[in-house]
């Protein structure tokens, strides 16, 4: 244990929290590994054992942010309801979770996007992770018989690449004063269509 009395996986998490907050107030580029420390009460070399620089730390930031993402959009897929309306819904819902972050967390939005461009690790995993729901959606969806049975991962990946122009980072950035909604629902039905 620390001198802090936290464990490690307290301290990162302390340390995520406090440079949520700082990156809300000031901006991510000032953010400094030494001031979360200093708000900690340990010191930096101390939060350098968690986080090697600030990127790591930022990393974790958006980490969690995707984490809790993924978690919501895995519960859709469980729901017991019209798979095609589950599809829709699932895109609809990562759009809005990602226009509501660009909108009301600028400053994180921008890590996120950073790290999209970079394609860290954790990014990785997002995206894997949204080919596992889109799969798991089209397998209900080719049982149920609403989609022409075919490849399942090559279904979700025309989904998925159709859906792109609404959940990419920087184009739902690009596009956050608009409302695009019934255009992601048109082309996403306009796939499925074509894929019925």
């Amino acid at each position: 244990m620390p001198r802090t009395g936290l464990t490690a996986s307290e301290i990162q998490d302390k340390a995520v929290e406090i440079a949520i907050d700082q990156m809300r107030a000031k901006g991510f580029e000032k953010v400094r590994l030494v001031d979360v420390a200093k708000e900690m009460g340990i010191s930096h070399a101390a939060l350098y054992s968690h986080f090697q620089d600030k990127t790591a730390l930022f990393d974790a930031v958006s980490e969690r942010w995707l984490k809790r993402l993924d978690e919501k959009q895995d519960l859709l897929v469980t729901e017991k309801r019209d798979p095609i309306q589950k599809i829709l819904t699932w895109f609809l819902n990562l759009h809005r979770m990602k226009l509501e972050k660009v909108k009301l967390d600028p400053e994180l939005y921008k890590a996120f996007d950073m790290a999209a461009e970079e394609s860290k690790p954790f990014i990785q995993t997002h995206l894997s992770n949204m080919r596992i729901q889109m799969s798991s959606l089209v397998t209900e969806a080719i049982n149920q018989k609403k989609i022409k049975k075919r490849d399942v991962n090559l279904v979700a990946e025309i989904l998925i690449s159709a859906g792109a122009a609404f959940t990419h980072p920087k184009l739902v950035a690009q596009h956050c004063h608009e409302n695009r909604e019934s255009l992601l629902v048109d082309t996403i039905e306009a796939v499925l269509k074509g894929l019925g």
